[in-house]
């Protein structure tokens, strides 16, 4: 099973709230959870409020094979975590070349 770091959405419209857990990288974003890790409230006005993490159970997660999400990786950075799992490069699709207005 390919485990991942995601964040599930939770709360009302316009105020957004995010769980941190161990999920099935099959699953959907809501589906089921392996382990709740900790939760985000982007809205906090309280830095050390905003981001709780059980970082010994993220670090263990990501030693057993997990990758997080770009959105999870970027939270544990700031929470101090390092581990080689944060610093995967991501596959994006490069932007197309900007085109050239037309002169008449």
């Amino acid at each position: 099973m390919a485990a991942r770091l995601r964040l599930k959405r939770m709360g009302r419209s316009h105020r957004a709230f995010y769980r941190l857990h161990v999920v099935d990288s099959r699953s959907p974003r809501d589906g089921k959870v392996i382990e709740q890790l900790g939760h985000y409230d982007p809205i906090e006005k309280d830095v050390e409020k905003q981001i709780v993490i059980d970082i010994e159970r993220a670090t263990y997660w990501l030693n057993q094979g997990a990758q997080p999400s770009e959105t999870v990786s970027s939270l544990l950075k700031r929470k101090g975590v390092e581990h080689k799992m944060l610093n995967l490069p991501t596959a994006r699709k490069p932007k197309p070349p900007a085109a050239e207005p037309v002169k008449k």
